[in-house]
């Protein structure tokens, strides 16, 4: 009988709150009609979540495809460094360049062979 009670009094206080939180959205709705500043404002964080929600998902499909992230829960990939010969740290076997071509240095404006262009 006392559960029962609470409970039932627990249920009437939380179905208050919510019915207390529709009505605010309600007023902000109405207000959303009319108010040019909330508007605009909503219409700019509209766009800055679409833009949040597109790094997020292009930066989750270049950890997919780079083996750093795997979609089953296990990220045993995620912090994996290949040291194995011929093979760069992620473990992709990386192009051949010409030992002959240079770059010019963005920090020193030295010319850098390509082979030593990392480690410079």
């Amino acid at each position: 009988g006392e559960t029962s009670m609470s409970e039932s009094a627990e249920e009437k206080v939380e179905v208050e709150r919510l019915e207390k939180a529709i009505s605010q959205l309600h007023a902000l709705k109405e207000r959303l009609k009319t108010d040019a500043y909330l508007v605009a404002m909503v219409e700019a964080l509209g766009h800055v979540i679409d833009e949040l929600c597109t790094d997020v998902c292009v930066d989750v499909h270049r950890w997919y495809r780079l083996d750093l992230l795997e979609l089953d829960g296990r990220h045993e990939a995620a912090n994996r460094v290949v040291d194995a010969a011929g093979y760069d740290i992620h473990g992709q076997i990386p192009e051949k360049v010409p030992k002959s071509e240079t770059f010019n240095c963005d920090h020193c404006g030295q010319k850098v062979g390509a082979a030593k262009f990392a480690a410079h």
